[in-house]
């Protein structure tokens, strides 16, 4: 690269022709240097910023008209990201001050695109919900994505402090109003209690679902299982054959089942299966006329069905009626009150139902020795 350079100064008796001529080798080195992808042209403008500004005399001639645009272009742009910059932190700082009134005037002003901007927004999405109606199933849900690392600040665990077991409220006649129980026993105080329904079993629920086959099919059709065999209903219903064969027959000595065991979890978020669901397991007189929450769960387990985490619903209020079958369930203290309220447990044979607080309890529930056949727990909550 030296060679294309004109590096004779000697016979130059001017300074502006020294400097003229040296400022045309720093633009053929540029080009060079350029050309050859050893620098760019903004990595050598900055080169000479940092080296030659302080000669007053140089920065006169070091660049031609086309370098001085470059140049002048390059700090344009490094002063209009500066600037943006700090109008961001501006923006964000007013913001954040005057929250209250920068929601208040844009509430204000919004109203009258909300409904257009939603009637828009349906319109968009038909076609997607066309070509994926699988997607229509999370329209009803509450919560796409749960935090399970989520806990209370200060939580009161007065309510669980004083809990040494689970009530048992099964000798008290179903007639009595739940109110009555509330004075005897404080609500968030766990107990159980009897139900006077009929036995619930896998014959039941596939006679159900076969009588209103189109319903359940478009509004609880899926089912989470451990088995990799068991995707839907009538998988379920497929596998747990068996299970009932078995038992008719009369075989014992441990699990009934021809496969391994599982856990099978039936969920039901929407209006037509629930109500189709009551016939089956009525409102007990125990839970209040409202407020019963339309999320319920019913857990299909195998015999000997390891053990497993009860899921939470909506509501604090949570119940589960044992439809058939027997599982214990063991009532572990939360994170926030594990300091202070204890460990409890409770076996569920058919027919029984037992009412906690999931802000001071998280049950599991866990096989009993001598099951032989399957059980089916009904989980739903009330606010």
């Amino acid at each position: 690269m030296g060679d294309e350079l004109d590096m004779n100064f000697g016979g130059l008796r001017d300074k502006n022709e020294i400097i003229r001529k040296y400022v045309d080798n720093l633009n053929r080195l540029r080009v060079l240097a350029a050309r050859r992808g050893q620098i760019s042209e903004t990595e050598f403008n900055n080169y000479l910023i940092r080296h030659y500004f302080h000669n007053n005399n140089i920065i006169n001639y070091i660049f031609d008209k086309h370098t001085s645009r470059t140049l002048l272009k390059t700090v344009i742009e490094r002063k209009k990201k500066i600037i943006n910059f700090i109008f961001v932190l501006l923006t964000l700082f007013v913001v954040f001050s005057y929250k209250h009134e920068v929601s208040t005037v844009v509430l204000r002003n919004i109203q009258s695109f909300i409904y257009p901007g939603m009637r828009f927004w349906r319109k968009a999405t038909v076609p997607i919900i066309a070509s994926y109606p699988a997607l229509s199933e999370y329209y009803d849900e509450s919560c796409l994505l749960t935090n399970p690392y989520f806990q209370v600040e200060n939580l009161n665990c007065d309510p669980c402090a004083d809990v040494a077991n689970v009530l048992d409220f099964t000798s008290v006649p179903n007639e009595v109003p739940r109110s009555s129980l509330v004075a005897s026993a404080a609500v968030n105080y766990p107990y159980i209690f009897k139900t006077q329904k009929e036995l619930v079993d896998i014959g039941s629920l596939q006679a159900l679902v076969e009588q209103h086959r189109s319903v359940f099919t478009k509004d609880a059709y899926r089912v989470q299982s451990t088995d990799d065999a068991i995707h839907n209903l009538d998988d379920l219903f497929r596998v747990f054959a068996n299970v009932s064969e078995r038992t008719a027959g009369g075989q014992g000595g441990g699990s009934t089942m021809g496969t391994r065991e599982s856990h099978n979890v039936w969920r039901c978020n929407r209006m037509e299966p629930a109500r189709l669901l009551r016939r089956l397991f009525p409102r007990p007189n125990r839970l209040p006329a409202t407020g019963v929450s339309l999320e319920r769960f019913l857990l299909i387990d195998t015999p000997q069905a390891p053990l497993y985490s009860v899921p939470d619903a909506e509501c604090a209020n949570m119940f589960v009626i044992q439809g058939s079958g027997s599982r214990t369930f063991m009532l572990r203290p939360t994170q926030e009150c594990r300091h202070r309220c204890r460990t409890l447990s409770v076996r569920l044979p058919p027919y029984y139902g037992l009412i906690y607080n999931w802000w001071y309890w998280r049950p599991v529930s866990l096989p009993e020795f001598t099951a032989k056949t399957p059980s089916i727990s009904y989980v739903g909550s009330y606010c």
